[in-house]
Parts: structure tokens; C-alpha cells; sequence
């Protein structure tokens, strides 16, 4: 008899989760039905590239295929085209600083 409040705390809980599992379901299922669709995006097929054809842009330095992808990055991120003004490498002083400061962060004995 000393087990019924445990076991009745326990039955508490698998219903609790039982009722949230539902909630999430129904939700999935509402958002299915209401959600449009998804419009087709039509890709132009793309004649296989060469592993010699990486020619790096004038300016930059920056292979041209890096700089395709990171215009489609940008496209599928906002939905829209726009017109890339700059690509520049990272500086590595952040990444310089960080490693400092972990490095420091150590205590030697």
C-alpha cells in the first residue's frame, strides 16, 4: 500500500505525456493541412564540371564555383535574388584571440 502514491504519480505522468504527445501530433497534422505548398524550383540541368575548370575570380582570388554557392545560399535563404557587391576571407583574429585565451585559461602545476 505504500507504493499507490508513487504509482499514481507515475500514471499522472505517462498521461501528462501522453496528452502533450497528442497536442504535437494534431499540430503537425493542422500544419499539413494548412501550410501551402512548397512552389517547385526549376534548376537548368548542369553539365558536369571538371576538376580543372576552378579558375579563381580576378578580384578576389575566390574560385567561381565558392562564389556560385554562396549566391544560391543566399537565393534559398531569402527567398530572393540578389546581387552579391563583395566577398572577402575572414579574418582569423577572433579565432587567434580564442585559442588565446583557452590556452591561458589552464592552470599549470
Amino acid at each position: 500500500m505504500d507504493a499507490v502514491p508513487h504509482l499514481a504519480g507515475m500514471l499522472m505522468v505517462m498521461i501528462t505525456l501522453t496528452i502533450l504527445w497528442g497536442v504535437c501530433a494534431l499540430t503537425a497534422k493542422l500544419i499539413q493541412i494548412f501550410a501551402p505548398e512548397p512552389k517547385a524550383i526549376a534548376s537548368p540541368v548542369a553539365k558536369p564540371a571538371e576538376a580543372s575548370t576552378a579558375t579563381p575570380d580576378a578580384h578576389t582570388g575566390i574560385p567561381i564555383e565558392i562564389i556560385a554557392v554562396i549566391a544560391a545560399a543566399v537565393t534559398t535563404v531569402t527567398g530572393k535574388s540578389h546581387r552579391i557587391i563583395s566577398i572577402k576571407p575572414m579574418s582569423t583574429s577572433w579565432e587567434k584571440a580564442g585559442r588565446q585565451s583557452v590556452l591561458t585559461s589552464h592552470r599549470l602545476r
